[in-house]
């Protein structure tokens, strides 16, 4: 089967595995709500001819931590080191939301779907003018399940049935790629694949070096990519500033190469204050997810600032409870056996979710830039999101009916509640909930007063990010958060890593040796089977049934989905900003200076 450009919808993957979409599926791009000084203003829908020179600035929150995409495991990085400098396989035209070559012209699955024949591109370079081949994608997957080399996150959205991708290479342009087990299509692991140069990083792998090549203090000359740009500067933890690769391989419709620009400064503001004033000042170019607060500012606003709502995105406001029934290395539980019963009540989910009146949290917390959200799935994934999954609507009826059937009574006043499970334990827990983040902080206060209806006593405690990201991930110290989920990409392999009970991103019970319930065992069943499903609306019906599993059982109890807000100077060109990572970034080969 030939897989050509435009035949079929994308997918591909920032942080986990994502399977392609078959043309029926193509979704339209949200339309946008774009303010700002001057009056309504559309953003384009193709890209123009641009002009070659100058620099346009960037914010990002915090600095990267290197420029070795094996490594990266946090924002900043990824979209320096593989969005930025990186050159895949494969990749994703936002505007078509179609898979395009890349370093690859073409691709064959094989029949059996266990490999996948690829042919580069004639005549690739890497930024220091050497030659890039087979060899060198070869090299790259092999440094990437190399036990020395340390990688957070893509050796294991690599594999396929828990087992590396084998390579064999023909000739410098061609070469195959072969799969433990069958897969549906090959894309999701092509464009999760920049390819490094041997010639530089082979010998730093050869002397267990690897985790310090491409370092943010390395020398800046030894920073070989196949990107659209390289490394020319860096300064830790202020700024990054990239200059374009002389050796590029994509051109434009009139055959310039690109990209455009001289250079891109990646600027770490973390202050989102700061960011606006920066914007107005513009002395700061582009701003990816603007706080809803700052966005009506902007609307309001003169300048030559731009601020454009996207829609929905693939981010999802969830809480879930700590379902992990493990110890400490104390011997103590990890969470405390009485409110792990209640937790581990879908019953007790349900009620939950039926008593948060999501409606106010998306137009009140968020003012407006969100949408409530009823599947773990985000409504701005339209080709993919079920229509029929069961709603848990705001109704503090149905919620005190299904606590009264788990077992639990209410005491207190009608004004003050108190809720009591069966053996008279009055129920309560910690909410946490990210201290960088206002607005998540804001929506678990509401959550509070509206549990509080229930009799719920719960407190809330904001956690600065990393230290709540361990917690979640590492510690597994908490009872409940409220915190942000998301894929790259809107295919259902997409959510692999947070469904399968075994992966260390099921959140709510990681790293299960099996699964630990009837349903998760499910879970697993169809996650494996939509994965292998090469006919489309078989796997449409497998997903649905994922979706409606999830609704009932709710281990994530959906919040709301946040809108991607964006702002921009106008006089940044071709500026066609994406509602999925990376944002306004995903073109940066196209921006000029008007």
């Amino acid at each position: 089967m030939k897989l050509a450009p435009s035949g079929r919808c994308f997918v591909s993957l920032l942080l986990v595995a994502a399977l392609l979409l078959l043309a029926s599926a193509c979704q339209t791009p949200p339309a946008s709500n774009t303010t700002g000084s001057g009056g309504e203003e559309k953003l384009p829908t193709a890209p123009v001819v641009g002009t070659r020179g100058g620099s346009l600035t960037y914010r990002i929150t915090s600095p990267p931590k290197t420029f070795n995409y094996i490594l990266a495991a946090d924002e900043p990085t990824i979209y320096v080191s593989f969005f930025l400098t990186g050159s895949r396989l494969v990749e994703l035209n936002h505007d078509s939301q179609t898979y395009v070559p890349a370093l690859a012209e073409s691709w064959k699955l094989s029949d059996d779907g266990k490999g996948v024949e690829v042919t580069l591109r004639e005549g690739l370079k890497f930024s220091d003018g050497q030659p890039l081949t087979s060899e060198d994608v070869a090299f790259t997957l092999r440094t990437l399940y190399d036990e020395r080399v340390t990688s957070p996150i893509y050796r294991d959205a690599m594999l396929v049935g828990g087992k590396p991708i084998e390579v064999t290479v023909s000739d410098a342009r061609r070469l195959r790629l072969g799969f433990a087990e069958a897969i549906a299509v090959p894309e999701n692991y092509m464009s999760n694949l920049n390819v490094l140069p041997r010639h530089v990083l082979e010998a730093e792998v050869g002397r267990n070096a690897f985790d310090n090549a491409y370092g943010v203090t390395s020398d800046v000359a030894g920073i070989v990519t196949a990107g659209a740009f390289v490394v020319e500067s860096s300064t830790p933890g202020e700024r990054v500033t990239l200059k374009r690769n002389q050796h590029y391989w994509k051109r434009d419709a009139a055959g310039n190469q690109l990209p455009y620009l001289d250079r891109l400064v990646l600027e770490v503001v973390g202050d989102e204050n700061n960011s606006l004033t920066r914007l107005g000042q513009g002395t700061l170019d582009i701003m990816d997810r603007v706080r809803p607060t700052d966005f009506a500012s902007l609307r309001a606003g003169q300048g030559k600032t731009r601020a454009h709502d996207l829609g929905p995105g693939l981010y999802a406001d969830n809480i879930w409870f700590n379902l992990n029934p493990g110890k400490r290395e104390d011997g103590k539980p990890i969470v405390d056996p009485t409110k792990l019963t209640w937790f581990n009540d879908a019953r007790f989910r349900r009620a939950v979710s039926h008593a948060i009146d999501r409606d106010s949290i998306a137009a009140n917390t968020w003012q407006g830039l969100a949408t409530p959200l009823y599947n773990f799935v985000s409504s701005g994934n339209r080709a993919w999101a079920a229509a029929d999954v069961p709603r848990t609507s705001y109704d503090l009826e149905r919620a005190r009916a299904l606590l009264r059937e788990a077992g639990f009574t209410f005491g207190g006043t009608e004004a003050a509640p108190e809720l009591m499970d069966a053996k008279g334990n009055r129920v309560e827990f910690t909410l946490i909930a990210p201290a960088g983040t206002e607005v998540r902080v804001k929506s678990a206060i509401v959550i509070q007063e509206d549990l509080k209806k229930l009799g719920m006593n719960v407190q809330v405690a904001p956690v600065e990010n990393a230290q709540l990201s361990a917690r979640v991930n590492q510690s597994y110290d908490y009872e409940a958060v409220l915190f942000g989920t998301s894929v790259s990409e809107p295919d259902p392999s997409s959510y692999t890593d947070m469904l399968r009970s075994g992966s260390p991103q099921h959140f709510w019970h990681p790293k299960q040796p099996k699964p630990a319930t009837e349903w998760e065992a499910r879970l697993d069943e169809l996650t494996t089977r939509q994965a292998h499903e090469i006919d489309h609306e078989r796997r449409r019906a497998i997903f649905r049934d994922i979706q409606i599993l999830m609704a009932e059982q709710l281990p994530l109890i959906p919040i709301v989905t946040r809108h991607i807000a964006v702002a921009a100077n106008t006089r940044v060109g071709n500026y066609r900003p994406s509602p999925l990572p990376p944002f306004s970034l995903w073109n940066a080969e196209e921006l000029f200076v008007k």
